[in-house]
């Protein structure tokens, strides 16, 4: 299974999120995916970063600060 960049995740739909963690889990490549999107909100510029977040909080992997 390939690692599907940034737009491609942006493009699941949310119900099918948990199947797309779930898959890319057993496939093993979720932390590579989730490295490459740190990486990019870490070192891109704004846009990458701005669309890595988004990518983390649809995946439910975002910073969630609480109060």
């Amino acid at each position: 299974m390939t690692v599907p960049n940034t737009v491609d995740i942006l493009d699941v739909a949310p119900q099918q999120v948990p199947e797309f963690i779930r898959s890319h889990a057993d496939a093993r490549t979720l932390s590579r995916l989730v490295r490459r999107l740190n990486a990019e909100l870490l070192e891109g510029d704004e846009a990458d970063r701005d669309l890595a977040a988004a990518a983390l909080n649809h995946l439910g992997l975002g910073d969630q600060v609480g109060p």
